[in-house]
């Protein structure tokens, strides 16, 4: 298999990396006036409505408008696996959109999309920072045997096929798929459109293991509703201490930081990107906004441009090498 990007050249794929080229200072940028924004701007977030994507959509919108001085308006665009939100803030006028997604929109959906990508990872999608790295989980039904992921493991082999899972789109799928072939298990894949639904299935015993942001999940799990094994960030997540990482519950396979990203335009003016980082140093560092996302599960970063860059490149030649050995998701 092919390690380029489907929608990209050799050439193109062997370079800089994701954006890197703007991030530097080139990349041809677009005459356009220095006082951006000079209208409203749409933020593009790749999550569902009530999904953790949305909620941090929303608290950088509260906070950039001000010192921005326009209205920043989140625009929803959760579905097809973030291609869409990637295609909505591609096509747009330039400085019209800000696109708010998973650095897997630029490292893993450039590897796994079926098709054409509607959007160019390396020019349409530039790297402005990090802005938040949400926990996730792996859950299972209150119902379930399992109380950790060697029992999981267990009793997806004492019934084959009988078992089925989902996983947020992404790196964490790839992961999971590659630790399902390595310990020999017969799990379906079951997609939905977001989490939030996800949820709800597994709640309900429709779908028997799911791997969650805590975000949609944290309510059920507070409950009782459903059961998290283990989460597949590197520290334990506070809002769940007791609740091992992957790596103490000996699935170091399966551990993962997600990261949240914010990205710009093709061709983005130096000026409106040292406009757009100073406004959102000033949010980020905001205490509420840390405060807000830490009693939803999730935890504020402050990542540059070029952390996000470098960030976008360790996960693509994990993704390169999990696709190597389970090959991409067929459909059905």
């Amino acid at each position: 298999m092919s390690d380029t990007p489907r929608s990209l050249g050799r050439r193109t794929a062997c370079g800089l990396g994701p954006g890197l080229g703007f991030v530097l200072g080139g990349g041809g940028a677009a005459a356009q006036s220095a006082a951006w924004p000079d209208r409203p701007v749409r933020l593009i977030a790749a999550g569902v409505p009530g999904s953790g994507i949305d909620l941090i959509a929303r608290l950088l919108a509260e906070g950039l408008s001000p010192r921005l001085g326009q209205p920043v308006m989140v625009e929803n665009r959760g579905a097809g696996g973030m291609a869409i939100a990637g295609e909505a803030h591609a096509s747009a006028r330039p400085g019209e959109t800000l696109l708010l997604a998973p650095s897997a929109i630029a490292s893993t959906v450039p590897y796994t999309f079926e098709g054409r990508l509607p959007y160019d990872p390396e020019q349409d999608l530039l790297p402005l920072g990090l802005v938040a790295s949400e926990f996730l989980c792996l859950a299972v039904t209150a119902a379930s045997p399992a109380r950790d992921v060697a029992g999981l493991v267990a009793a997806s082999r004492a019934a084959p096929g009988a078992l089925n899972w989902y996983s947020v789109p992404g790196f964490m799928e790839l992961a999971f798929r590659l630790f399902l072939h390595r310990h020999g298990m017969d799990m379906p894949f079951v997609a939905y459109r977001g989490s939030p639904q996800a949820v709800i299935d597994l709640v309900a015993g429709r779908i028997q293991a799911a791997i969650l942001p805590l975000t949609p999940a944290l309510a059920a799990v507070r409950q009782g509703s459903i059961r998290a094994l283990a989460t597949t960030s590197r520290l334990r997540a506070p809002s769940l201490p007791d609740v091992s990482t992957m790596v103490e519950a000996a699935a170091p396979g399966l551990a993962y930081d997600p990261f949240t990203a914010l990205f710009g335009w093709r061709g983005m003016p130096p000026g409106a990107r040292e406009r757009m980082a100073a406004a959102l140093s000033d949010t980020l560092g905001d205490p509420a906004y840390a405060a807000r996302l830490g009693n939803s599960g999730m935890q504020a970063q402050a990542g540059s441009a070029l952390a996000l860059a470098e960030v976008i490149a360790m996960q693509r030649s994990q993704v390169q090498t999990a696709l190597r050995t389970v090959g991409p998701r067929r459909a059905g």
